[in-house]
């Protein structure tokens, strides 16, 4: 009966041990997949926010050569007219 006892008991503790095993086992793959998510997101949040800011850039640049372009032309009618006298 003793050993009866100790037997039954040695499967409870090694079903529970494997029960313990397979729970860790599916939280760490549960983990994973969640860290793999957050760094697609990440990511792709990262390369949205690098191509709105290259946006940003080619169009503050476009309005910086345009302000340029009409400064350059007001300057030249400017010295046209001082040499014509106008």
């Amino acid at each position: 009966m003793v050993e009866e006892a100790e037997s039954s008991a040695q499967d409870i503790l090694t079903n529970a041990s494997e029960k313990a095993r397979k729970v860790r086992q599916a939280s760490t793959a549960e983990a994973e997949q969640r860290k793999v998510q957050m760094l697609r997101e990440t990511r792709e949040k990262a390369e949205a926010d690098a191509r709105s800011s290259d946006v940003e850039t080619e169009s503050l640049l476009e309005n910086y050569k345009k302000l340029f372009e009409n400064k350059k032309d007001a300057a030249t009618k400017k010295a046209v007219d001082l040499i014509l006298g106008e």
